[in-house]
């Protein structure tokens, strides 16, 4: 995998990953305030993670913190499939 690959792929993980945290808040019935209270961050971290043309880097201390509140294991809000985003990564590749 060269570097341009590991880039969309990378890109890609963080876009479904944080879609399981959206959904995982919403499913807990949580607005984005009370997740940003309850991991001590700003409202506008948590709009903008879960914004599409917004923040997409977090740490993992911050997925693990999103894991416990939302009472989520990571295996949840880290589930990744390579083989069912395949087709995207190889188009975006030919592209």
């Amino acid at each position: 995998m060269d570097y341009e690959e590991r880039k969309l792929w990378e890109q890609l993980f963080k876009k479904v990953v944080i879609e399981h945290i959206r959904e995982a808040r919403i499913s807990k019935g949580w607005t984005q305030v009370q997740l940003a209270e309850a991991i001590d961050v700003s409202h506008e971290f948590i709009r903008s993670l879960e914004s599409v043309k917004g923040k997409n880097t977090f740490s993992a201390f911050t997925i693990w913190r999103i894991s416990k509140v939302l009472d989520v294991s990571l295996d949840v809000l880290l589930n990744f499939n390579m083989d069912e985003y395949r087709p995207f990564i190889e188009k975006a590749m030919q592209d």
